[in-house]
């Protein structure tokens, strides 16, 4: 090969050299540095980092809206949540203004006129006995009266019957209190008492379920069924009513701010329960509340993530950090992300969800 052969081909070997270099680092490194920034911008809490394009090869672009898919569930998530957690708060204040002004309206002036008429039957004593006495008759029935409504006002806070009685019993009394629509309740198994938690979780699930009969479907009957099993509890509520087209989760209520259900599906699967909607339009709804009676455990090495509530092997762990005394474990940058922009959110929502070095999760 001659010299100037030699020279050429050298020559064109560096040109190839400096093209492929130049086409790795553009279409390679470049957007793999803007994806690992990007991903950074998510462990600082910037949800919508992934949304900005940053090029590369067909894999690097596949693996981009992959992130952003997962960011944008997150940011859903954390929307939604917080959502709730307004709605929760309002409804605390309104429940808050309710109870002050029924004890005031009621209670209250109650009390007033009870001394008022122990104050007119004193002063009657000597001189007008019997009216005293037709006084002191009036104050004994507004003193029941008032038992009766603090009876009242108390069993809407918390039933009694519940405590005393047991859920099936609680049941059929609010069964009885239904007006508009005709309840029945049914049970399967051997009936018997749960834990508190337990009873007052269904009970509550009851409530919210013939809450939104009355409103929104215009039924006619509803059945509720208890099954005991050895193993769990079961609750179903079926209606005749309208029906709806239920949503793929029950999270997605939120965008048409129905809270009772999310409210609903929290409180039973706190308890490792599930819920599950089957209705169809014009066919009415039925609404199945799954409840262990024995809390599943999850093995010791196991810890959960505070914002998507996966469980991680401590290799699955992407990284940890801690707040409030607590180390939080994390699957990914999306949710370490999430967690720093307000934690709070996540804890207040799920308390539960915290997994501490060297403990169990619960």
């Amino acid at each position: 090969m001659s010299e100037a052969s030699l020279i050429q081909l050298c020559y064109v070997s560096g040109v190839l050299l400096v093209a492929s270099n130049a086409w790795f680092f553009f279409r390679v490194l470049r957007p793999l540095r803007r994806l690992s920034y990007q991903a950074e911008q998510i462990r600082q809490g910037d949800l919508m980092s992934f949304e900005r394009h940053c090029g590369g090869i067909p894999e690097i672009r596949v693996l981009r809206r992959a992130m952003a898919g997962m960011s944008g569930h997150i940011l859903r998530t954390q929307e939604q949540s917080s959502a709730y957690a307004d709605r929760l708060a309002d409804g605390q204040e309104n429940e808050r203004k309710r109870l002050a002004h029924e004890l005031h309206d009621d209670t209250l002036q109650s009390l007033i006129a009870i001394n008022q008429s122990i104050d007119l039957a004193r002063s009657w004593m000597r001189s007008d006995p019997d009216r005293a006495a037709e006084m002191l008759r009036l104050a004994r029935e507004q003193a029941v009266e008032s038992a009766t409504n603090l009876r009242n006002l108390i069993g809407g806070l918390r039933p009694p019957a519940l405590d005393e009685l047991g859920l099936v019993a609680a049941l059929e009394m609010e069964a009885e209190k239904a007006r508009d629509v005709a309840v029945s309740v049914n049970v399967k198994g051997t009936q018997r008492r749960l834990d508190e938690a337990r009873e007052l979780a269904l009970f509550r699930a009851a409530q919210e379920v013939l809450t939104n009969v009355r409103r929104h479907s215009g039924a006619g009957m509803v059945d509720i069924e208890v099954t005991y099993r050895s193993e769990a509890v079961l609750l179903t509520i079926a209606d005749d009513g309208c029906g709806f087209v239920p949503p793929a989760h029950i999270g997605d209520l939120a965008q048409a701010k129905h809270y009772g259900l999310i409210g609903l599906q929290e409180r039973i699967q706190n308890l490792g329960g599930s819920v599950h909607i089957n209705s169809t339009v014009g066919q009415g709804t039925k609404i199945e509340v799954a409840l262990p009676l024995q809390e599943s455990q999850q093995p010791d090495h196991l810890v959960r993530d505070p914002v998507c509530s996966a469980l991680l092997e401590p290799q699955q762990v992407y990284s940890s950090l801690t707040y409030a005394g607590e180390t939080y474990y994390f699957c990914c940058p999306v949710c370490q992300g999430a967690f720093q922009k307000d934690p709070l959110l996540y804890l207040v929502r799920s308390p539960h969800l915290k997994g501490c070095e060297g403990h169990p999760v619960t």
